[in-house]
């Protein structure tokens, strides 16, 4: 067997982002109740930026910008992540968490599709093992997504 021990910067790591995933979903739901998922959405950038930043500072790191195309690509690259966030928000507002959290594995197939369309990566992405993880993934999609008897 190979590996090591299990460390924070590792499994740790991924354990957090996990659990964090999980509780926003839920506190997501809670609160779009009373409060506009795109108002939240603002809130949690703000305040996770702060934090991250923060923390950045104080470990060491900086923000140096190279060019103009720099500042736009973070521009660009917030909006994206912005937009995303906001329509998960209304997904969760007017969906069950347990429907609206699985779509999230959509993510892996597209990262699957996009790396064999860009990057070239198609013999990897069509091999048997790879095909048959996308159809794994696509298939529990839609199963939890059209099961009989599930609470809305």
């Amino acid at each position: 067997m190979s590996g090591g021990a299990v460390t924070l910067a590792g499994e740790g790591a991924m354990f957090a982002a996990d659990f964090f995933y999980a509780a926003s979903g839920c506190l997501i739901k809670i609160f779009s109740k009373d409060e506009s998922p795109v108002v939240l959405s603002g809130y949690q950038f703000l305040i996770g930026g702060a934090i991250l930043f923060a923390i950045g500072a104080v470990m060491g790191g900086n923000l140096t910008f190279y060019s103009t195309g720099c500042i736009l690509n973070l521009i660009y690259m917030g909006f994206i992540s912005a937009g995303a966030y906001t329509l998960w928000g209304v997904l969760l507002k007017y969906n069950p968490v347990s429907r609206v959290s699985i779509l999230g594995f959509i993510n892996p197939v597209m990262g699957v599709l996009l790396s064999a369309l860009f990057l070239g990566e198609g013999r990897e992405a069509f091999s048997l093992t790879g095909l048959f993880a996308l159809l794994l993934v696509s298939a529990g999609i839609i199963i939890v997504n059209t099961s009989q008897g599930t609470s809305k």
